[in-house]
């Protein structure tokens, strides 16, 4: 084809057709411009349709992720709910002091233990990490799936304060001060006196504190599961467009 053109303007030039030859050099420029462009929009709808689909993989790995961490974080709330009826349980035998004592004592352990259950979230973030590190969240066309993607780790985060509260004073507080008062009746199972801790101020403290920072914890599990269903909903709408 290039010998083609090369011939064409030899013959121009040979036969002084001036003209005739600066029209066609033009014409050649305008193609060889046109064909640039062609091959410039090829390759951009070759780049774009190489992102869609790396996009798609994405959004695919991370709604595959998003679940499984809302299905744990599901479990860790229903936990955390056993655990707050479990306080308001024991802080209406504090008050019902006849009602206490129609209670074998024996029962009153697995409540107690049942409130001073403490799970933290700690969900699977690997494939979150990987896409942020990598950068691959610019896949993401959805600029607010990826603000809410970036804001994962700081709900996360808001969720785990109260149980890293309730960790950290139950070392410091319950066990040494609480805990470690009680009667024990039976060294062998062991076995211990627990209504007796009903009628202790400390425990009466710890039995409140438990409870209102355990609230406080479940409000923001469930912001964070709220913000999690969101996150889930919005991709699987860019998924299924």
């Amino acid at each position: 084809m290039i010998k083609f053109f090369r011939n064409i303007r030899k013959n121009l030039l040979n036969e002084d057709k001036t003209v005739k030859y600066i029209k066609y050099a033009f014409g050649e420029i305008i193609l060889v411009v046109i064909g640039i462009l062609i091959a410039l929009q090829v390759s951009n709808w070759n780049t774009q349709r190489n992102n869609t689909t790396a996009e798609q993989e994405v959004l695919a790995d991370l709604n595959t992720e998003i679940k499984s961490n809302i299905s744990a974080l599901e479990k860790i709330i229903d936990e955390h709910e056993k655990s707050l009826v479990a306080g308001e349980t024991i802080k209406s035998l504090i008050v019902d002091t006849d009602k206490l004592k129609n209670i074998p004592n024996d029962s009153l352990k697995p409540i107690i233990q049942l409130m001073n259950y403490n799970w933290t979230y700690d969900p699977k973030l690997g494939i979150l990490n990987s896409v942020i590190n990598s950068g691959r969240i610019n896949l993401i066309q959805n600029k607010e799936i990826r603000y809410l993607l970036s804001s994962v780790k700081e709900y996360i985060v808001d969720a785990n304060e109260s149980t890293g509260v309730i960790g950290k004073i139950r070392g410091e507080y319950y066990w040494p001060m609480i805990a470690a008062k009680r009667e024990v009746i039976d060294y062998q199972k062991p076995s211990f006196e627990y209504k007796k801790s009903f009628r202790d101020p400390e425990f009466a403290w710890w039995v409140n504190f438990i409870s209102v920072v355990r609230q406080e914890g479940l409000d923001e599990e469930n912001e964070l599961l709220k913000f999690l269903e969101n996150i889930n909903l919005k991709i699987d709408k860019e998924l299924n467009k």
